[in-house]
């Protein structure tokens, strides 16, 4: 498996909004605007997944990966704006 499909994994279980809220709840509203609507997506890091998603998450997908939390959060910043953009392509969680 890879970050991208852990994130699709992660949304599949908690869908789409939730996982978008707990980036919204985080401070990283403007990112999650810009993965939804058609424009560009701003990119987010390590740390700032690890603060949306949770420790546990991030180290539970280390797990499966066979990495490191922290090598996790990288792969998943890079993950969550490309899948979030291609689940909206009509610029809305509709």
């Amino acid at each position: 498996m890879s970050a991208i499909d852990e994130v699709r994994e992660l949304i599949r279980e908690r869908d789409l909004s939730g996982v978008t809220q707990k980036f919204r709840q985080s401070g990283l509203d403007e990112q999650v605007s810009s993965w939804i609507s058609k424009g560009e997506n701003l990119p987010v890091v390590g740390e700032q997944i690890e603060k949306a998603l949770g420790n546990d998450v991030v180290a539970g997908i280390a797990a499966k990966l066979g990495i490191t939390t922290s090598q996790a959060a990288d792969e998943l910043a890079q993950a969550m704006p490309e899948v979030v953009d291609e689940m909206t392509p009509e610029g809305d969680l509709s």
